[in-house]
């Protein structure tokens, strides 16, 4: 009868309608508890109903709240899980197949399925494999999942690439070749096969896909810049575009490449080979002795052209900037180029650095792998006089096709980046007055002044400044309507200068052929396409990224015993610690706050201004240098943990028997 009793349901009734629920996302901690995160608020969420649920799951949960006035969140309802398709150990229990998620946040395990279509190699402890959710604690009380694709082996020393390509959906290998014949023979080409282009790669380099020439008009300088031609071999309707088009992007990895086209094309078709006759797309481009690109002046055409040298960056460098011992001897045809294009390069570098902003010179770090496909040792590649060239002429061809586009048909594949993020200002003008740096506010929005403020940054090497410009911009992005490239300084950029390795590059192909040949109604790019470009794009570097870090891991774990001291740069600082790069290899490494200072009240580290303070003095800020150690690598997340080498602002650094395992631990993702 009190079960029926219509006040005890009433009661009842309002209680359920004055719990406090809230929408938000888990974020998981190292030590068994958690939070839910709603906006700018955090609750509390214990270890025991953090056995409900896992990092990255929206969830609604009851919000109580005790007599001290702390809350807590209890989960409730699952809106999304984190966990779909991703990848996972196989970790057999008793006999029973279990998974462990591949996530720096996620340490369950889960009861799983074998659903695999081909079975014939048997599961093991370890091995890699791709996995579907099928049950979720919050709904059915436990974990499950499926184990559909078996990636490899435990110890395949491939692991690191076939893993990172698997999670990210993306493929392992490139198309298939088949037999490709040349298209579009019925369409006119100027034979300037007498020009003398030339190529300029690294030395491994087969898919040579742009070659240059300058050569003087007056005051003025012409270059040509021819390109290969993929959709000459490859009609708009075929299967192979299709796939060109879902790829996107050919896959550049450390150590591995996966083509977007077959290599058939990319290494040997569409190569500009040293003295073979290729149809190419040639820019013809004028720039002033000023280093003004003159718009008006641009044309495009279909040629046939042949490279009269494969010339390598490192080698041409060593001759150019007279590096005793230098083996490149050119011609004197060739000598003359690169004369010209030494010319025309030291004119647009000076042209950008006044009119828009040069570029830091940071080197590329190239992965070295032996045989079996580890890594052997990571080569510092820095930005010299050869790459400069590639560089230059790379930028005024892709500003050319831009301005050429956005005049001739308003529509193409423009990469845009519109400066800075203007709902920071208030962040942006505290930093500019901080730094002395002179500003207009009402034109703070424009192109003009954003690179003013960018000069003045390189002018007086205020690696700081710098840093905190990145941080209060915009991020880049594919359009496919014309916009301005503010990094750039200019108001259109569209590339076109790779089109065996970028699908946005071939869609400008077929847009400027259509120009050239008068085509009534081009097709043009729409938005499906640019979803499907700037997803590639985003999976593709995070799927780089984690190899990096793989690899990184295995490569410094040696240096812990052998306490090798590191100079490293300041990458981002919060309240937790600071990232570096360390210069010697690019790895990025954690610090924690705890291995910098054991005292809280010494020590404050400024996420919002990017400093550290000791005793509220800023002795350390983004981009400054300093000597670090490191102290632990944690294989399962990939992660490497470092401490400073020597104390700053007169802190006294903590002991380093306790570093080891200590501290906050960084979160990969």
């Amino acid at each position: 009868m009190l079960l029926n009793d219509p006040a005890l349901r009433q009661l009842k009734n309002t209680f359920k309608k004055e719990k406090i629920k809230k929408e938000g996302f888990v974020k998981a901690s190292d030590r068994g508890f958690g939070f839910l995160e709603v906006d700018r608020d955090s609750y509390f969420i214990s270890p025991n109903d953090m056995k409900k649920v896992v990092n990255g799951d929206r969830i609604v949960a009851v919000i109580e709240t005790d007599n001290t006035g702390k809350s807590r969140a209890i989960p409730e309802k699952l809106v999304e899980p984190y966990l779909k398709r991703f990848v996972a150990k196989i970790l057999f229990i008793q006999g029973k197949l279990n998974i462990i998620p591949d996530h720096p946040s996620i340490n369950i395990k889960f009861q799983a399925d074998d659903h695999r279509a081909d079975k014939k190699v048997a599961l093991q402890n370890g091995d890699w494999v791709i996995c579907n959710l099928t049950a979720h604690a919050l709904n059915k009380n436990n974990f499950r999942a499926t184990v559909d694709e078996l990636i490899c082996k435990r110890n395949d020393p491939k692991a690191p690439w076939l893993v990172s390509l698997r999670k990210y959906d993306l493929p392992i290998q490139e198309p298939q070749d088949q037999d490709f014949e040349y298209l579009e023979n019925n369409l006119a080409h100027e034979d300037l096969t007498g020009i003398p282009f030339v190529t300029i790669d690294s030395a491994h380099t087969e898919d040579m896909d742009d070659a240059l020439y300058v050569k003087k008009d007056g005051d003025n300088y012409l270059l040509y810049t021819a390109i290969a031609d993929p959709t000459g071999y490859i009609q708009e309707d075929s299967e192979f575009n299709k796939i060109a088009a879902s790829r996107a992007f050919s896959i550049y990895l450390p150590g591995k490449d996966i083509p977007m086209l077959p290599r058939v094309l990319s290494d040997n078709l569409c190569s500009l080979r040293p003295n073979e006759n290729r149809p190419a797309l040639v820019g013809i481009m004028t720039v002033t002795k000023e280093g003004e690109l003159l718009k008006d002046k641009t044309t495009f055409m279909l040629a046939t052209i042949k490279s009269h040298g494969k010339l390598v960056y490192n080698e041409v460098s060593d001759y150019l900037e007279g590096v005793e011992g230098a083996t490149f001897k050119p011609t004197e045809q060739i000598k003359e180029i690169l004369d010209n294009l030494v010319e025309f390069t030291k004119v647009r570098d000076q042209y950008r650095s006044t009119h828009a902003a040069t570029f830091k010179n940071n080197p590329d770090y190239e992965f070295v792998l032996k045989e079996d496909g580890s890594l052997d040792y990571i080569q510092v590649n820095r930005r010299r006089i050869a790459n400069q060239i590639v560089e230059e002429a790379m930028i005024v061809s892709n500003i050319a096709a831009g301005d050429y586009l956005a005049t001739k048909l308003n529509s193409g594949i423009f990469n845009i980046h519109r400066g800075f993020d203007m709902q920071k200002k208030k962040d942006i003008l505290q930093l500019l007055i901080k730094e002395k740096c002179p500003y207009q506010e009402d034109k703070l929005d424009t192109l003009e002044e954003y690179n003013a403020i960018r000069r003045f940054a390189i002018s007086h090497d205020n690696d700081y400044l710098d840093s905190r410009i990145r941080k209060l911009q915009e991020y880049s992005e594919i359009g496919i309507q014309p916009g301005p490239h503010y990094a750039l300084g200019v108001e259109n950029y569209a590339t076109w200068t790779s089109p065996i390795r970028k699908y946005g590059d071939m869609v400008n192909h077929r847009l400027l052929k259509a120009i050239i040949v008068h085509t009534a109604h081009p097709t043009l790019p729409d938005e499906a396409l640019l979803k499907v470009m700037n997803e590639a794009r985003r999976t593709n570097r995070m799927a780089e990224r984690d190899v990096r870090d793989w690899l990184y891991v295995d490569f410094l774990e040696p240096d812990i015993e052998k306490k090798t001291s590191f100079e490293a740069k300041i990458f981002d600082i919060t309240r937790g610690g600071m990232k570096v790069i360390l210069e010697e290899n690019g790895a990025m490494v954690f610090i924690p706050f705890s291995h910098i200072s054991s005292s809280k009240e010494d020590l404050v580290l400024a996420s919002d201004t990017g400093e550290a303070l000791v005793k509220g003095n800023v002795v350390k800020r983004l981009g400054d240098k300093l000597k670090v150690r490191i102290v632990e690598v944690n294989k399962e997340t990939r992660s490497i943990v470092g401490a400073p080498c020597e104390p700053f602002g007169g802190l006294i650094l903590p002991d380093p028997a306790t570093l080891k395992r200590g501290g906050n631990r960084p979160n990969r993702r």
